[in-house]
């Protein structure tokens, strides 16, 4: 029993271990199972699509450790893809465009903020509201159908979600990766770099763990809660732009559903409900377990269905680790 308390209060400092494991542990099951897994073009799919959801699970996983939920971040993408289509498709340089796109994500983000600690509503409810209003915006937006960018693509479509080609061209039949991966890669370090050596990451760890404690302390946890709204909606915004960048169209349901991913990836990263705990990298490493998921069972023929079902199942296996490894 000695060795095992142990183990658990050595992995409880190493949240992202845990998920790691997972994720070395299903990679080896799909690498025997799935017939073509490992060719370059499952592995370029897994991360390309991985990292367009990735870019605003970092945001949810910094709004969660410091204890706070965004289930209207699905929306706030259909919103920002809907203006940058709009936007451009009427003549408006692509980077005002994408300015624009990112600046009404940043309202949207400071809107949440502000219900949650101004009104004192529940982070949960009120998002759930807001995922509301603003998918009703979305779809106001585009009266309710698809939104098209009919120009010739500009070089930025290139930059936000352009192909690798010196990666794809590595085997036959060609991968599929884009930049999105890059742009995902550079926001986990960022982003880690961010909570793990700079004073605001500990404020926002110091939020999440124990709020009237860090006030008393002087950490501004108000200002630490806007923030991380505004910086999950604002990297929800640019996922959107990055997807429409290589499909230019936008439907009312663009990221329908997307939030409650990002929840499942952070808790399967590490992260605790309650806040206070976990890592960016663990973060990352749950979307692209999920991915591979769903991946590996579309490649072994089980029907796509199950895959919500499996997910449902990875994440409360998920919760009953966390709440392990909370444990003293």
């Amino acid at each position: 029993m000695k060795l095992f308390a142990n183990i658990r209060h050595r992995l409880s400092g190493f949240p992202e271990v845990v998920a790691l494991i997972s994720f070395l542990l299903v990679f080896l099951f799909f690498s025997i199972r799935a017939e073509n897994f490992l060719s370059l073009v499952s592995l370029t799919n897994i991360l390309t699509i991985a990292s367009i959801k990735g870019i605003f699970v970092i945001g949810v996983a910094m709004l969660m450790i410091s204890g706070e939920f965004d289930l209207s971040v699905g929306s706030t993408l259909a919103v920002a893809a809907y203006i940058f289509a709009l936007t451009l498709e009427n003549g408006m340089p692509v980077i005002l465009s994408i300015l624009l796109a990112l600046i009404v994500s940043a309202f949207l983000g400071l809107i949440n903020g502000l219900i949650v600690t101004k009104a004192r509503i529940p982070s949960f409810i009120a998002t759930l509201g807001t995922m509301l209003a603003y998918r009703g915006i979305a779809r106001g937006l585009g009266g309710g159908d698809f939104a098209r960018f009919t120009g010739d693509k500009p070089f930025m479509f290139e930059v936000l979600n352009g192909e690798i080609d010196f990666i794809n061209r590595l085997a036959i039949p060609a991968g599929s990766a884009r930049m999105t991966i890059i742009w995902f890669g550079l926001i986990v370090i960022i982003a880690a770099i961010v909570m793990t050596r700079t004073r605001y990451g500990s404020w926002v760890y110091a939020t999440g763990g124990n709020r009237e404690a860090a006030m008393s302390q002087g950490v501004p946890t108000n200002r630490v809660v806007i923030t991380n709204f505004m910086l999950t909606a604002v990297l929800a915004g640019f996922a959107g732009l990055v997807l429409f960048s290589s499909r230019p169209s936008v439907d009312p349901l663009r990221g329908e559903g997307w939030e409650l991913t990002a929840v499942a990836s952070c808790v399967i990263g590490g992260i605790w409900l309650k806040g206070g705990h976990g890592t960016i990298i663990g973060a990352a490493i749950g979307i692209i377990l999920l991915q591979m998921v769903e991946q590996g069972l579309i490649l072994i023929g089980v029907d796509v269905q199950l895959f919500q079902a499996t997910i449902g199942l990875i994440l409360i296996l998920a919760v009953i680790s966390n709440i392990y490894l909370s444990r003293q």
